[in-house]
């Protein structure tokens, strides 16, 4: 839909997430809320935009556009932990903070 308003794109900021849901909140594929919205819904919208991205930097004048990340210090509450990005028994045994901090790490990288 993006796609569709607009056929030329600078930059793309990268800067809104969720932060600390209830732990019974997870994505339609059960993916931990705060890490599907804040690493896979960032990744997927970028790859969404990602061709008008290409196509304006090819007609700029200095053959450029950007895609800013932000992210807030919340890395410092968790690293990552493959086994609790999913709904589960792990998962559940994390709190909402070091969740918030796994989505921070990981959009980081």
């Amino acid at each position: 839909m993006i796609v569709r308003l607009s056929r030329i794109a600078d930059v793309l900021c990268r800067i809104s997430g969720v932060m600390t849901p209830p732990i019974d909140m997870v994505t339609d594929d059960g993916y931990d809320l705060q890490f599907g919205t804040n690493v896979l819904g960032h990744f997927y919208f970028t790859k969404l935009v990602l061709p008008t991205l290409l196509s304006t930097a090819k007609s700029s004048s200095d053959g450029t556009a950007r895609i800013v990340n932000t992210s807030s210090n919340g890395h410092w509450f968790g690293g990552l932990k493959y086994d609790t990005i999913k709904d589960g028994p792990e998962r559940r045994k994390e709190g909402p903070w070091q969740l918030y901090g796994q989505s921070k790490t990981v959009s980081s990288l």
